[in-house]
């Protein structure tokens, strides 16, 4: 997990330097000294992921120095950004470390563990590495994910037993010369060591002298090819800075004519597919050199064999009961053979085994839950564990809402964008993933069929809570006595920070003060107002938040100090309010704004299309969206509820092209306006990815031209369409079959007087079409109902 703290510093100092360039030019030398660094860390943490515990020390060490940094870094681009902030850090008791200091402190640590362990990291660590390209919360390359991992570690030796005869007959047959490239395959069960015999090859003496380029690439499950291209361009000290911005193919061909020059061996680690093997063929030469070769590892015999038919796959065995068990002696004593005396102590050992499985199955159900838990945290892969704990951050038996947590994974950077899927999609495959391993729980599906809400046993939350704090988060549930004193004072040191209780109010009031906190939840239960006098202690006690989850807490008219938190990258509140000044415009890296507003009307004065990161904006109001300036796009933005029909402009649609839902409230007669033989509705055709649509006509605003004329022909709906939410539309029951015949819909929701007469006379065809909906909310038991 300590790992996400490095990649995640990395992606945010790239982020300053796509979008906010000019904030850093000053300090260009250190931010790139810091990012080597930074490497150096992610690679160490990588290659230490066996021996946690043996290198805690040293690990908590890199933790606190890399939290450091970032901190120097988010105050040092907040003071850029906010001249008004002297007064903030004066009044800090420890002032925040300057971007130099902390920068020398990493590159102190950085030192220490470099020498310690004996770490060479100059290959790894070249100039041309540092050249990180692309948006980092979308296309980031994941280093050093296709370099060869460090060769002269002594922090994860790897351990070769028993397949000393495998690695030589693989080695034969790398330096035979063939007429054309020459693929060959390592097939075994997991664990049995391919990639172990794969690195010893690489690292093997003749090899090294053979083959002057040599290349390690890590394909697994989850893999993108222009991050491989791009990660062996990278390799190679052949990548300049428009590298980033060429299509895969245009990559493809610049790698095939780099490599049809060379000598090379190329390993293909971990690959899962035949069509992996297709994704990437096409950059290696075929005829270029006859000594020219490829090595793949993979668990799977057919990937094997279809790489190279006329070439046998070599199977791993199964090691011998001798083989094993001097490897397990290595692996659990630190040697292989043993005297007398040795061998007695590990009987020893071994004979206390059965009495430590005898107590745990004899215990009750609940401690052994609680022994449980920490094997099955433990057991999943890096990318998981902080989605994981995040989990604590909500009140005991709380439902969570699905997107309201991917939405959060998100914004804290936890999901690792690697493949041309959305961010959303991965955070929602690490969810399935945790809900697989039985660690969270499915609690309601949505109308098609999707996860809606989860939840966690409270003995899963303790642990996560536990777990969690050593990673400086923390819970607050009150206020008063010593306890809750203790958890003020202890903001200081925060990072993450869940709230709930109900008197925010007296919390607010005691001058808390948490210059690290980065998130801020408030799940409370009841609804809190506070007033605008108080909105100025939030700003000024946590300045560098990047989430700010307060729906809980109504603010009765716009708080502008919260235009001060520059970093925000999420923000929920409720409010109001009804409009959204021009100052939001400073929360430069926002990726979602969500109000709750008692007014009907949100008029949004900001630019929302120089929001370069935004993603999500929803509020329950009618948004008037101000005129687009020059520039700007809406690419990322998929979620926009709920625009004002005014605001549904061919600009909009142009430009948020790859929107998937859409809510549109107000006056909607204004849609289906002719307009010289069209109309704007027949501009919802060009969101090709739209999936849900919401139409919510506002009865209470426009009384007599409420009602729809009718529906638009089911050519002019958006094709991939498959949800639709009609209220107050006052349909006549024959525009149903229109509705019908939408050939993707699952899930049609008529609320509100959506249609109105005394029975729907279903259409020869219309009614099979409606069967088939997964979910048909009201219409059709209004059919049922007058039979």
């Amino acid at each position: 997990m300590e790992d996400t703290f490095v990649r995640l510093l990395l992606e945010n100092l790239n982020r300053l330097r796509l979008h906010q360039a000019d904030l850093i030019s000053d300090v260009k030398d250190e931010i790139q000294r810091l990012e080597k660094n930074l490497l150096l860390f992610k690679t160490f943490l990588n290659e230490s992921t066996e021996k946690r515990e043996i290198l805690k020390e040293v690990i908590e060490e890199i933790v606190e120095v890399v939290y450091k940094a970032e901190d120097a870094v988010d105050v040092y681009v907040s003071q850029a950004l906010e001249k008004e902030t002297e007064k903030y850090f004066r009044r800090s008791p420890h002032p925040p470390a300057k971007l130099l200091d902390a920068v020398e402190e990493v590159e102190s640590t950085a030192q220490r563990v470099q020498e310690k362990y004996e770490i060479d990291f100059s290959r790894l660590l070249t100039e041309n590495e540092l050249l990180i390209g692309g948006d980092a919360s979308d296309s980031m390359p994941t280093q050093p994910q296709n370099l060869e991992r460090n060769q002269g570690s002594s922090v994860r030796k790897d351990i070769v037993v028993g397949l000393d005869d495998v690695t030589e007959q693989i080695i034969i047959y790398l330096t035979e010369e063939t007429e054309i490239l020459d693929a060959i395959s390592i097939v075994g069960l997991p664990g049995l060591g391919k990639t172990t015999v794969a690195r010893q090859i690489f690292r093997h003496p003749r090899i090294e002298y053979e083959f002057p380029i040599r290349l390690w690439v890590s394909v697994s499950q989850v893999y993108s090819v222009k991050d491989i291209f791009l990660g062996m361009l990278r390799d190679l000290s052949w990548i300049t800075e428009d590298m980033y911005d060429k299509t895969e193919e245009e990559i493809a061909r610049t790698l095939h004519a780099r490599l049809e020059k060379e000598k090379f061996l190329i390993i293909l680690d971990d690959m899962w597919t035949t069509e992996a093997w297709d994704d990437l063929r096409r950059a290696f030469p075929i005829k270029s050199n006859k000594s020219n070769k490829i090595l793949i590892t993979s668990r799977l015999k057919e990937v094997g064999r279809a790489i190279n038919p006329k070439r046998k796959c070599h199977m791993l065995r199964f090691l011998t009961p001798k083989e094993s068990w001097s490897l397990l002696t290595y692996l659990v004593f630190g040697y292989r053979d043993s005297s007398t005396g040795e061998t007695e102590v590990m009987q020893s050992s071994w004979k206390k085994v059965p009495k430590s499985l005898k107590t745990f199955v004899h215990s009750d159900i609940e401690t052994r839950f609680r022994q449980i838990v920490p094997f099955s945290y433990h057991a999943l892969p890096s990318n998981l564990k902080p989605c994981f704990l995040y989990l604590g951050m909500f009140p005991e038996d709380f439902e969570i809402p699905f997107k309201r947590l991917i939405l959060l994974w998100i914004a804290e950077g936890y999901i690792e964008k690697k493949t041309e899927i959305s961010l959303e999609e991965i955070a929602k495959q690490y969810l399935e993933d945790l809900i697989s391993r039985n660690l969270v729980m499915t609690d309601k599906l949505s109308t098609t069929g999707n996860i809606k809400t989860c939840r966690v046993h409270d003995l899963i939350r303790d642990f996560c809570r536990g777990e969690a704090s050593k990673y400086y988060f923390q819970e607050i549930h009150g206020y008063g006595g010593e306890q809750d004193a203790y958890s003020i004072s202890y903001l200081q040191w925060m990072r993450h920070i869940a709230i709930d209780f109900n008197n925010v109010i007296n919390l607010i009031s005691s001058q808390p003060y948490g210059p690290r906190v980065r998130s801020i939840l408030c799940s409370s239960r009841e609804e809190i107002i506070l007033l605008p006098t108080d909105v100025s202690a939030i700003a000024d006690a946590f300045k560098l938040t990047r989430v700010l989850d307060v729906r809980s807490i109504r603010f009765t008219r716009f708080p502008f100090y919260l235009t001060q938190l520059v970093h925000l990258r999420y923000i929920a509140l409720t409010s109001d309010f009804k409009v959204l000044p021009e100052a939001i415009s400073k929360w430069w890296s926002i990726q979602t704004i969500i109000v709750f507003t008692s007014s009907r009307v949100l008029e949004i004065k900001a630019d929302i299309w120089k929001m370069v990161h935004l993603r999500h904006l929803e509020t329950n109001a009618s948004i008037i969206l101000c005129k687009a300036g020059a520039g700007g796009n809406g690419e990322k933005i998929q979620t926009l509820l709920n625009i004002s029909p005014q605001s549904c402009t061919d600009d909009l649609f142009e430009r948020a092209i790859n929107l998937k839902k859409l809510g549109i409230r107000g006056q909607l007669t204004m849609l289906l306006d002719d307009k010289g033989g069209s109309t704007t509705f027949d501009n919802l055709g060009k969101l090709q990815q739209l999936e849900k649509l919401k139409l919510l006509n506002d009865l209470h605003i426009y009384p007599k031209e409420a009602k729809l004329p009718g529906l638009p022909p089911p050519h002019r709906f958006p094709p991939k369409l498959i949800s639709l939410t009609l209220s107050y539309t006052l349909l006549g029951w024959e525009q149903m079959s229109i509705l019908g015949m939408l050939e993707n819909l699952k899930a049609l929701k008529l609320k509100n007087d959506a249609f109105t007469g005394e029975r729907w006379e279903a259409a020869d065809g219309v009614l099979g079409t409606v069967r088939n909906l997964k979910h048909f909310h009201s219409a059709w038991q209004m059919y049922q109902a007058s039979k």
